[in-house]
């Protein structure tokens, strides 16, 4: 990590840039946390993989750049039983990066990164998929069981109440909500925004975990994602078999 180039380690000696990033660095560091380090201007097509044991310690360290001729000091923490993981085998971790940050959480990814450094799938469990994935399950479900027939707008990030917007092989919308919240008013709330951009003949889905406490309102229909998983895997459909391989990383 390089913030200004000074010796120190000690985050008070930085701008608050520099200082929120060390103070962050040195939480992971006594705390201990699973890493993947993206080295994007070096290599786009793979990261590192590892562990920050708990106390692991900051150091600072000088680097020669033969291109340009400067020296660069970073504040580096050393990763145990790191591997290197090619973004062809766990195309996830590549594709929910956070953006623009030089340290930041990522718990999202906590699951597919210990598969990565374990060198093992993950679990064919909904919780094993990243939300954006889920979203994906969703649309291709409603493809798959004849339900929607084109997309009107980008998954996930069309309007702030609707996850899926598509079109029915008779000219019809479909307009479908992807949720992870239990909580009985969320969830409420959530369905009555997404009725708001219903028209009367739009067909209305609700994607939410199986146990989320909710009675599904006049034209909408309540899918949970243990019935979306359960349903593509028993799909004979060669392609649907090989993308649920992709998204738990079978491999082997």
């Amino acid at each position: 990590m390089h913030y200004d180039d000074d010796f120190s380690t000690n985050p008070s000696d930085y701008y608050p840039a520099g200082r929120k990033a060390l103070e962050r660095l040195w939480g992971y560091c006594n705390d201990g946390a699973i890493v993947g380090a993206d080295y994007r201007r070096l290599d786009g097509s793979k990261m590192l993989v590892g562990f920050l044991e708990q106390g692991t310690q900051i150091f600072s360290e000088e680097f020669h750049d033969p291109s340009s001729g400067e020296s660069f000091i970073y504040k580096v923490a050393a990763l145990s039983s790191a591997v290197v993981v090619p973004y062809a085998d766990y195309p996830l971790l590549v594709g929910v990066q956070p953006r623009q940050a030089t340290l930041t959480g990522w718990p999202s990814a906590e699951g597919a990164l210990l598969a990565a450094v374990e060198g093992r799938s993950l679990p064919r469990k909904v919780n094993s998929l990243h939300p954006s994935q889920l979203e994906v399950l969703c649309y291709e479900w409603l493809r798959s069981s004849g339900q929607l027939e084109r997309l009107v707008l980008p998954i996930g990030r069309g309007l702030m109440d609707i996850d899926i917007f598509g079109i029915d092989r008779d000219g019809k919308r479909v307009i479908g909500q992807v949720t992870y919240s239990k909580h009985a008013a969320d969830l409420s709330d959530k369905q009555f925004r997404l009725l708001r951009h219903a028209r009367d003949i739009d067909s209305v889905y609700f994607f939410l975990p199986e146990d989320a406490p909710l009675v599904a309102g006049e034209g909408v229909e309540l899918v949970t994602f243990r019935k979306v998983l359960d349903d593509l895997e028993t799909d004979q459909d060669v392609s649907t078999k090989s993308m649920l391989r992709e998204m738990f990383a079978e491999y082997s």
